[in-house]
């Protein structure tokens, strides 16, 4: 079976992959502490990096583009409350805000 693996600050967590939800959505239903205040891309409490599993995810999207620096993209930063898998696959992802 396919892995999600979130890195919070409160620990590593393993749960079955889950297609079609933002992380963030994933997070508040495992009651995980993942940052964030707007779930629309502006704010930027969700950052986060993306360890592996990046050809599962779905692409940057445009409230990324707005909101992320070009290099922090290119480094495998994210906006947790835009990101879904979106292909079967191993995804861990860690929650690294600001």
């Amino acid at each position: 079976m396919k892995e999600l693996t979130l890195h919070t600050r409160s620990g590593t967590h393993q749960m079955p992959l889950v297609m079609g939800k933002t992380i963030v959505a994933i997070a508040k239903e495992h009651k995980l502490s993942w940052g964030y205040a707007c779930e629309r891309g502006i704010c930027a409490q969700c950052r986060t990096h993306v360890e592996a599993g990046a050809e599962h995810l779905n692409e940057i999207t445009d409230a990324e583009k707005l909101r992320l620096r070009k290099a922090e993209r290119a480094e495998g930063y994210r906006l947790g409350c835009q990101i879904k898998v979106i292909h079967e696959g191993n995804v861990t992802l860690a929650h690294r805000p600001y």
